[in-house]
């Protein structure tokens, strides 16, 4: 009896030592508690945030707060939030979208604390109140939390990404959603490039066999398909291989000039599946960005007129929903519906910071200025200007034709009470006006969407940037040599680019 109370014993003394560090690391798994409390400044009410916590070896501290969105190194929550940390010091950074404030502090948390901070963000600039909204293209976000990420961010259009095709693997992102009318979209993202599908209803995708596309197949029938489902077709980035073959077509609405290479924490400085860029052209972290936007400044000067776009690319990286933007104006009121009108009608401004609007004669982005022949005219450019914390503006340019007109420093800016200098056209051409920062790491900036000038209703074509698709095909046909359905996609866009050449007016 003795014996079998002593094994008894044994085995229980056994159980508890092996479970002892489990239950002190249990017991032990917070030491303070402090309830964090985020409102308007100005107004007083409560605001949803993104929260950026470092330790005190400044490294991300990932926690899952009751009521919150945890994702990579940050949360997001709806004006209050309690965090149960360890004991230590502690950085942090708030912000609600770049239309606010951002606020940075530190607190320490200590054995059995538990402390309530209240914290104020200043709204600087309402571009709703402009009427302007904004919009994110890219986002891999689950449906659930797509409300409160989009209320932090200051976001008003964001389609569900439900299913898409990465190189001939289908993904399901979600369900569509059947609550409440949401915009939705579909990505078709192979070899030639990357296609994103929206469509404000999204009754009509489910039409579009995403998935039954190979990787190496053409990307023209799904891109028919999608038109004639009247979605918009944005283009994921302008160096898709199959950029001037969709051009040709005459099906896209618009064209991501700041997309998933840009990332906050550091942009990803390939060209990916696309068409690579020229190192020696552009060099740098900063190369990819500019050589984007070189492309797409190509296609302006080539007579097309198709409006920029942005998209962070959230949920497929690192980047939080709204890190890169487009901005529309669509009124006082918002609808998805007009929202999408203003972005096809090119009423755009692109930004992964600053933040820009400009009018010209009482007109927005998009708008088509006629001059008659021989006719010269100057423009005088009306601008706002803000910007916060984690973008600060260096300098404006106004860009003519894809050259830079002028460069103008804020502190110029500011001794003429903030006027552009006027902008003279004698012909056809476009322009359009540009934020750059400082920062080193990222190419980092707001665009306007262009203004075009038209004389005796004709469009500038130039010879160069015409020549400069058409070696890019030549340079396709080569990387697909093997593949006779992207060489007669090839074949088939070539006319359209040769009859432009034979219409080019400018060098």
């Amino acid at each position: 009896m003795a014996r079998r109370q002593m094994r008894r014993l044994w085995f229980l003394t056994t159980i508890i030592s092996a479970l002892l560090p489990a239950l002190g690391a249990w017991a032990a798994r917070f030491d303070g508690k402090l309830t964090i409390e985020v409102a308007d400044e100005l107004t007083g009410v409560p605001i949803p945030v993104r929260m950026e916590l470092l330790n005190s070896r400044g490294r991300p501290v990932h926690i899952r707060p009751e009521g919150a969105i945890s994702r990579d190194g940050y949360i997001v929550f709806d004006g209050q939030v309690t965090l149960e940390l360890k004991k230590g010091a502690y950085r942090f950074l708030i912000e609600a979208g770049p239309e606010y404030r951002t606020r940075s502090g530190h607190f320490t948390i200590e054995r059995h604390a538990e402390d309530v901070s209240e914290i104020t963000l200043r709204r600087h600039v309402d571009m709703k109140e402009k009427g302007w909204w904004a919009g994110d293209l890219d986002v891999r976000q689950r449906l659930e939390d797509l409300p409160l990420l989009m209320r932090a961010a200051g976001i008003d259009f964001a389609p569900v990404l439900v299913r898409e095709n990465v190189q001939g693997k289908c993904l399901q992102a979600q369900k569509s959603p059947t609550q409440d009318l949401h915009p939705i979209s579909l990505l078709d993202y192979r070899r030639g490039g990357g296609l994103l599908i929206c469509e404000v209803e999204g009754n009509r995708l489910s039409e579009i066999e995403i998935c039954q596309s190979k990787a190496e197949e053409s990307s023209i029938p799904m891109l028919e398909a999608a038109y004639e489902a009247g979605a918009d077709i944005v283009a994921l980035s302008p160096f898709g291989w199959d950029l001037p073959i969709w051009i040709a077509a005459d099906k896209l609405t618009a064209i991501q000039i700041i997309h998933r290479q840009s990332q906050v924490n550091g942009p990803i400085a390939s060209e990916g599946w696309g068409r690579p860029r020229d190192k020696r052209l552009f060099p740098s972290k900063l190369g990819n960005g500019r050589y984007s936007e070189t492309i797409y400044h190509h296609l302006l000067n080539s007579g097309q007129r198709i409006p920029p776009a942005a998209g962070s690319g959230s949920g497929a990286n690192t980047n939080p929903l709204g890190a890169s933007r487009v901005y529309v104006e669509c009124g006082d009121e918002y609808s998805a519906e007009d929202w999408v009108a203003g972005f096809r009608a090119g009423r755009v401004v692109v930004t992964n910071g600053p933040l820009l609007t400009t009018s010209v004669e009482g007109q927005s982005p998009g708008y088509v200025f006629h001059l008659d022949r021989g006719q010269s005219r100057e423009f005088q450019i009306a601008l706002s200007l803000s910007f916060y914390e984690k973008a600060p503006v260096e300098y404006l340019e106004i860009v003519k034709n894809g050259r830079v007109e002028y460069e103008v420093r804020l502190d110029e800016l500011a001794k003429k009470k903030g006027q552009l200098p006027p902008l003279r056209f004698d012909d056809s051409g476009w322009f359009l006006v540009r934020a750059m920062t400082n920062n080193s790491q990222n190419y980092q900036f707001a665009s306007t969407g262009p203004y075009y000038v038209e004389a005796n209703y004709g469009r500038r074509i130039s010879r160069a940037s015409v020549e400069y698709f058409l070696t890019w095909l030549d340079q396709a046909a080569v990387e697909f040599s093997e593949n006779e359905a992207i060489l007669s996609d090839i074949e088939t866009a070539k006319p359209f680019w040769n009859d432009l050449l034979d219409q080019a007016n400018a060098d």
